[in-house]
């Protein structure tokens, strides 16, 4: 399940959240994109029922290059 607060002419969000929740037929996945960390707390009270949250991992989703370091991200 995909939830996406809507942001007019942003292309690919800036980060993914994966919030587990407890069901009766085991754990269920809602994927957000979202673009920034904020927004986390609208979309966990939207549902479902926040009591049955498990965890949630946000991970960033803009495509990067894999080798960029620290050092070289403070240097553009």
């Amino acid at each position: 399940m995909t939830d996406v607060l809507e942001k007019p002419g942003l292309g690919v969000a800036r980060w993914k959240a994966v919030a587990e929740y407890r069901s009766q037929a085991g754990i269920v996945d809602v994927e957000h994109a979202i673009e920034e960390l904020d927004e986390r707390h609208d979309l966990i009270e939207r549902g479902p029922d926040w009591n049955t949250l498990i965890k949630i991992t946000v991970t960033f989703a803009r495509p990067v290059s894999e080798l960029l370091t620290i050092e070289e991200a403070a240097r553009l």
